[in-house]
């Protein structure tokens, strides 16, 4: 599900004050798990009735098989327009579903079975409230482990001790954007980067 990108950005060594400080950062690109799968139907009757009724069938079959696939908090906006002697009535259904592969799945069973009678809008793609914590979380742990690594390796490298962590600071941390993922909303990269000192022993 994940991957991972490390990164070690700068390394500072001072002798005078024995310290080491080690500028860190980590990076991990993960699938969204918040797509907006919004579908209208519509049809045009002489009566207003008629069209209602011809689209609440087809709703009937969009709902059921949106609540098959786990669909959360379906919403529903109707518009009901005339022009002459001819009623349109539009329902508009959205669904929050969990995967990009479940929408892809109910768009091609939609299209296959209810053809031009529908519209189905553009998924946009996010995440989760929780999954945001658990990646900004588990990105900024990393890039602290990453920081301190490397300048374990280093005082190793010198013939010095590393000793304990003075302060730790967060740089940054945000979803990027990612070239090799241009065409890609099914996945974005979260990145945090940490300045971390530490006390060294010579």
């Amino acid at each position: 599900w994940y991957q991972r990108r490390v990164r070690v950005i700068q390394i500072n060594l001072s002798f005078m004050d024995r310290t080491i400080r080690v500028n860190g950062s980590y990076g991990e690109v993960v699938p969204t798990d918040r797509i907006i799968f919004t579908i209208c139907c519509e049809s045009t009757k002489t009566s207003a009735e008629e069209a209602e009724e011809s689209v609440d069938k087809r709703q009937k079959y969009i709902t059921q098989c949106c609540i098959n696939e786990g669909g959360k908090d379906l919403k529903e906006n109707t518009l009901l327009a005339r022009s002459g002697d001819m009623f349109t009535f539009i329902k508009e259904t959205r669904v929050i579903l969990g995967s990009a592969e479940k929408c892809e799945q109910l768009r091609n069973r939609f299209v296959e079975k209810l053809d031009n009678s529908i519209k189905i809008e553009a998924f946009v793609f996010g995440f989760k409230e929780k999954t945001q914590a658990q990646t900004s979380k588990r990105a900024f742990t990393n890039a602290c482990r990453v920081a301190h690594d490397k300048a374990l390796h280093l005082c190793n490298t010198i013939d010095v001790k590393l000793g304990e962590c003075l302060k730790i600071e967060e740089i940054s941390s945000d979803w990027v954007e990612n070239s090799n993922m241009a065409n890609n909303f099914t996945e974005r990269e979260y990145r945090c980067a940490v300045t971390a000192e530490y006390r060294i022993a010579l």
